[in-house]
């Protein structure tokens, strides 16, 4: 899963997706830095629009077309990859509405004795990058929603959790981001696991864990060294 992410650069995300998808994409006055984005905030998502892509400020937490027989409205996170094209809840907007989610990194949490300790992976370099997102149009009184499609997990995410954010680099973020159904063959390729090597972790401090926190204490160290905190 995917349940909290950071984008506290966010000139240099939209800087690095612009330049992927050679166009001119400025960051809205109202995306500040935010370290510990979290289901129902509303941030920046690159979409395809009538003129090309643009930025758009939608919430998180796919509401996805509903049940007549059930009228609890769900908002979803994530979806899995494996099945989402398939999946009645997400196959429209696999097909319609995929978009970009940019990023700088998304936190993991390793579990020892009672604690949860927090991980923070990112790109080699802390390099930008963007999620596999899928969006949904706004419906009554709920804006513009996304969701973020999961994956297995490369070797570095396994030892802490068993799925992983789909990651689009700069290679790849052109080819997902649209409004025409993709080949299965291509869909299958762009939400493979991004390899290992192209990414780093480490953890962080337990402040993340508390959803109502943010700043840049979220990605200090750890409160107090352990060899709990090792990974493994």
């Amino acid at each position: 899963m995917c349940v909290r992410y950071t984008i506290h650069k966010t000139d240099e995300v939209m800087a690095a997706i612009a330049k992927a998808l050679a166009r001119k994409l400025a960051p809205p006055e109202w995306a500040k830095p935010k370290f510990n984005v979290t289901l129902t905030h509303v941030m920046p998502v690159v979409a395809a629009g009538a003129d090309g892509p643009e930025v758009r400020g939608m919430m998180w937490g796919l509401v996805a077309s509903q049940d007549p027989t059930k009228p609890q409205m769900r908002m979803l996170p994530n979806a899995r990859a494996e099945t989402a094209a398939t999946h009645p809840a997400f196959r429209q907007s696999v097909a319609k509405r995929r978009c970009l989610v940019p990023a700088n990194g998304f936190y993991e949490w390793q579990t020892a004795g009672k604690l949860k300790l927090p991980h923070l992976f990112t790109l080699k370099d802390d390099a930008p990058f963007a999620f596999a997102g899928i969006w949904e149009p706004a419906r009554d009184n709920t804006p513009e929603t996304y969701g973020i499609l999961t994956t297995e997990p490369n070797e570095l995410i396994a030892p802490i959790h068993h799925r992983m954010p789909v990651i689009l680099i700069p290679e790849t973020m052109p080819r997902w981001i649209g409004r025409e159904a993709l080949p299965e063959t291509e869909y299958r390729e762009l939400t493979r696991p991004l390899a290992a090597e192209k990414m780093q972790e480490r953890p962080v401090s337990r402040h993340v864990n508390n959803s109502r926190n943010d700043g840049p204490q979220c990605l200090e160290p750890p409160e107090e060294a352990s060899p709990e905190l090792a990974l493994g």
